[in-house]
């Protein structure tokens, strides 16, 4: 089984609930919030994790060992919050 976060299952809603109204902009303000609430959490994961991956390719290239452990700790840590 994949797990999906909370926050992609409420974007999902929406997006959904938007399809069936006829647009974003039928959204209740609220609803219009949280779509946007939603898009920031997950553009600061996606950020993050790039950055993470980055520079464990980074620590690997140097063969700095412990370094990129301790980066793949932060990646496995963020990616287990994602089921």
């Amino acid at each position: 089984m994949i797990g999906i976060h909370a926050v992609h299952r409420r974007m999902a809603g929406l997006i959904s609930k938007s399809r069936q109204l006829g647009g974003l902009d039928k959204l209740s303000d609220q609803e219009q919030r949280d779509l946007y609430h939603c898009l920031i959490v997950n553009a600061d994961t996606v950020v993050k994790l790039d950055s993470y991956k980055q520079l464990s390719f980074y620590a690997a290239t140097i063969g700095d060992i412990e370094w990129q452990h301790d980066i793949c700790a932060k990646i496995e840590a963020i990616e287990t919050q994602l089921i």
